[in-house]
């Protein structure tokens, strides 16, 4: 419908909002879905384009009511194709004459390409950036990004020790100079933290600088800092990073220690002393090393993922560091020790899980350093359950399992991009082939170690018995003899 149109005057627009409402009252169903109406300027001495007095009706219990309807004047103008619609001022305030002198001054800027709402929303935006903290930016880059639980909690956590003063402040507090003080600080009491914590900072800098843009879609948010801080730049005087790069571990249990390893283990769960939970945690470190998988993936595993029939744990894409599901063959030696597992589960018969903790809500094991003290203190082996890890991926090259295979059963990333790779489809028989076979290794059961690494699996599990036990023993092995030479 066309907008009516007159020479503004103050009797003028008195008489069309006078008529206006006596017309809706008259026939309600003539009043606009939006409850609006409008009056051009128009036609006569003064008057100025685009001008209009708009009338909007207040809404009371999901119905319109005409009394004290909202009056104010506002400047419609197309101005480089678009259509740009002004507010100019409240009738209560604005004469004809103040309507149309604002009205002018704002047409005019329009025309030379001043927008003052556009300039205002550019000011709410950079100050919006401005004022972004780095505790709200953080939780953005987390919720856009699919994160394992431990990595969610490395990051938070970086919100309490490195960036503890910083936290709740503007994130473009962190100049680089202000960088470089804090990474110098976290390196005194842990280096390996300090650059992990600023990796984190340089993702969530990187996530919040493309998510605040200007209206023409240019960042707001200054240069990452975190390059600025520590990355080697001779042009600015340095020639050396601030990076610690501090070395992967590479701790390690030697080969020749396996059988000390795995005979401490079942002495431990042989002990009278020992509880129910450790004895759980060695058979949680045995699994450990004898499938290379992160600790996480296997402790905290239900029983509806080991299928014995296909002879394969169906590991979920929520357990994996990398959020990808992973089917590992069960070899066998991890096949008995799961059955082992089996055969106690009448004790947690409302646990899913294969682990159980210590707790009555069946929560899975979530500490085995007491356990590994117990190791060290029989053996003089330190080590952590990751670098149980390392043993495992050290026996796949030391029998020749092809790279792509050791990365599958790691559950490591391949190369996406790398053609052939896309075309190297590993069967579970095959994964099961190499498994056993670095299960072998580990165990001493390989052609070359069999007897040397039975022998000192045998002679550590004889040192753990009493006399008592091994004079049984001993009779056993000889009736057994008896039995099969008769």
């Amino acid at each position: 419908m066309a907008t009516p149109y007159c020479n503004f005057s103050e009797k003028a627009l008195e008489l069309w909002v006078t008529e206006t409402l006596e017309a809706f009252a008259a026939d309600p169903a003539s009043i606009p879905a939006e409850g609006e109406a409008s009056l051009a300027d128009r036609g006569g001495k003064g008057s100025v384009p685009g001008l209009r007095l708009r009338l909007r009706l207040r809404k009371e219990e999901g119905r319109f009511s005409l009394e004290a309807p909202w009056l104010a004047f506002y400047l419609v103008r197309k101005i480089g194709g678009k259509m740009r619609n002004r507010r100019i001022g409240d009738r209560a305030t604005y004469t004809v004459e103040m309507a149309r002198e604002k009205a002018l001054a704002e047409a005019r800027d329009l025309a030379k390409g001043i927008d003052r709402i556009e300039e205002r929303r550019k000011e709410e935006g950079a100050r919006k950036a401005l004022s972004l903290t780095y505790r709200e930016a953080l939780e953005e880059h987390i919720r856009l990004s699919d994160l394992a639980p431990a990595t969610l909690a490395k990051y938070r956590n970086s919100l309490t020790t490195t960036f503890r003063a910083y936290a709740d402040r503007p994130l473009v507090d962190l100049t680089p100079e202000v960088c470089r003080a804090l990474h110098k600080a976290r390196s005194e009491a842990s280096p390996a933290r300090a650059d992990q914590d600023f990796r984190v900072l340089r993702l969530t800098w990187n996530t919040a600088r493309e998510l605040v843009l200007s209206p023409e879609g240019e960042p707001l948010l200054p240069p990452n800092p975190v390059p600025l801080a520590l990355n080697k730049r001779r042009a600015a005087g340095r020639s050396k990073a601030a990076w610690n790069n501090v070395p992967r571990r590479q701790s390690i249990i030697p080969e020749a220690r396996l059988p000390d390893w795995f005979a401490a283990l079942e002495a431990i769960r042989q002990e009278s002393a020992t509880t129910g939970v450790a004895r759980r945690i060695c058979d949680l470190l045995e699994a450990l090393t004898l499938t290379g998988l992160r600790r996480n993936e296997l402790a905290k595993l239900e029983w509806s993922a080991v299928d014995f029939g296909m002879g394969a744990l169906k590991i979920p894409a929520a357990l994996g560091k990398n959020r990808r599901p992973l089917i590992r063959p069960i070899t066998r030696h991890l096949e008995a020790l799961l059955k082992r597992r089996q055969a106690e589960r009448h004790l947690f018969p409302d646990s899913p899980l294969i682990w159980p903790g210590r707790f009555a809500d069946h929560r899975p094991i979530n500490d085995p350093r007491d356990v590994l003290a117990m190791v060290a203190e029989k053996t003089g082996l330190t080590v952590l359950a990751h670098d149980l890890r390392r043993v495992y991926a050290s026996a796949a090259v030391l029998c020749d399992v092809p790279q792509l295979a050791i990365k599958r059963l790691l559950n490591h990333l391949t190369n996406a991009e790398e053609v052939t790779e896309g075309y190297q489809v590993l069967s579970l028989d095959a994964l099961r082939a190499y498994s056993q076979r670095i299960e072998d290794r580990i165990l001493g059961l390989t052609d070359q170690s069999q007897a040397a690494g039975s022998d000192r699996l045998l002679a550590g599990l004889l040192e753990e018995l009493g006399e008592d036990e091994k004079r049984k023993l001993i009779f056993d092995l000889a009736a057994r003899r008896l039995e099969r030479a008769a």
